[in-house]
C-alpha cells in the first residue's frame, strides 16, 4: 500500500499554487485542467487508504473531500487539451454553452447554412431561381428575378434593385449576417466570459481545495515517514504507562545516513532512580556526544 500512495501522490501537482493562482485571477485553462487532474487522483488515494489501520489515516480518509462537483464542472467545461492561454481561443468545450457552439458551428459552416436557407426558400416560396448570396458591400441577401416578384413573401426586406432582378433581406438573414461577421470577435468575448465565471466559481470553493491540499500533505508525510523507516530499518515503540524509556541498539539517525561508522548503543531512564540517565556505551566513549544529542540530553 506504501508504494501505491505515494506513487498516487507524485502525481497531484502543487494544489496551493493553483489555487493561488485562481483566487488572484490568473489562473489560465491549463492551470483548471491540473486542479481537474489532480483533484482526479483523490478518489484513488481514498479508496487505496481503507486498507490502512490508523486511527488517524482512518480519520483523514474520511475528512477526505474528493472534490467531484469541481471536477465535474471543470470537465465540462475546458477542453482537453485546451491553449496556454485563454485569448488564444478554444478553452471551452463543445456543449458547454449553446450559444458559443452556434457561434462556432455558424463560424466553420456559414456556406452551409446559406445553401440550406437558399433550398428552405427555395422550396416555401416556389422560386426555382431564387439565390442566396453575399457581398462585401451588402453582406448576405436573397436575390428574385423580376419574373418573380409576385411569390415574394411580404416579409422579406427590399435591399437592392438591379435591371433585371430585385434583392431582399430577412431578419433571419441580418441575424446570420452579424453572427458571422462578428462570430470571432463574440466567440472570443464568450469564451473569456465563461471562464472568468469558472474561475470565480472555483474560488469560491477555496476552503475546501485548501482542507484537501492539507490532508494529502499529511497523508503525504505519514507515508514518507513510513518510507524512511522502512528503508532504514526503524522500529516502532512500545508505550506503556510505566515511567521507564528504554532504548536498545538505538542509532543515530543523522550520523548513519552520512556513512560514518556508527556502534548502537542502550538507553535506560527512569523516574524513581534520582532522576537518573544510564548511557551503556560499551567501549565506544567518542559516541557520547552524539548519544546525547540524539537523546535529547546535551
Amino acid at each position: 500500500m506504501r508504494d501505491r500512495i505515494r506513487q498516487e501522490l507524485s502525481k497531484i501537482q502543487d494544489l496551493e499554487r493553483l489555487l493561488g493562482r485562481i483566487s488572484l485571477g490568473n489562473a489560465s485553462p491549463r492551470d483548471l485542467l491540473s486542479l481537474k487532474n489532480s483533484a482526479d487522483i483523490v478518489p484513488q488515494v481514498k479508496e487505496l487508504l481503507l486498507e490502512a489501520t490508523s486511527s488517524l489515516l482512518e480519520v483523514l480518509r474520511d475528512d477526505l473531500d474528493e472534490l467531484g462537483d469541481l471536477r465535474e464542472l471543470i470537465i465540462n467545461a475546458i477542453v482537453d487539451d485546451p491553449p496556454a492561454n485563454l485569448n488564444e481561443g478554444g478553452a471551452i468545450r463543445i456543449g458547454f454553452h449553446s450559444e458559443l457552439d452556434e457561434l462556432r458551428s455558424i463560424r466553420q459552416n456559414a456556406q452551409g447554412i446559406i445553401a440550406s436557407i437558399e433550398i428552405r426558400e427555395r422550396s416555401r416560396t416556389s422560386i426555382s431561381s431564387l439565390k442566396v448570396r453575399f457581398n462585401n458591400v451588402f453582406g448576405y441577401f436573397i436575390e428574385i428575378s423580376k419574373s418573380n416578384l409576385k411569390l415574394v413573401p411580404s416579409e422579406y426586406e427590399r435591399k437592392q434593385t438591379l435591371v433585371g432582378a430585385e434583392r431582399f433581406t430577412t431578419p433571419e438573414l441580418k441575424d446570420l449576417e452579424a453572427k458571422v461577421l462578428g462570430a470571432e470577435e463574440e466567440i472570443l468575448r464568450i469564451e473569456q466570459e465563461l471562464f472568468q465565471q469558472l474561475r470565480h466559481q472555483i474560488a469560491n470553493e477555496t476552503s475546501r481545495i485548501q482542507r484537501t491540499a492539507h490532508i494529502l500533505a499529511i497523508v503525504d508525510l505519514l507515508f514518507n515517514f513510513a518510507e524512511v523507516a522502512a528503508k532504514r530499518n526503524y522500529c516502532h515503540p512500545t508505550l506503556h504507562e510505566g515511567d521507564e524509556m528504554v532504548l536498545q541498539a538505538s542509532r543515530h539517525p543523522v550520523v548513519e545516513i552520512q556513512g560514518e561508522r556508527f556502534i548502537p548503543n542502550d538507553l535506560y531512564i527512569n523516574n524513581t532512580t534520582q532522576n537518573s540517565i544510564d548511557f551503556d556505551y560499551g567501549t565506544n566513549w567518542i559516541i557520547c556526544s552524539c548519544s546525547r544529542s540524539k537523546h535529547g540530553n546535551s
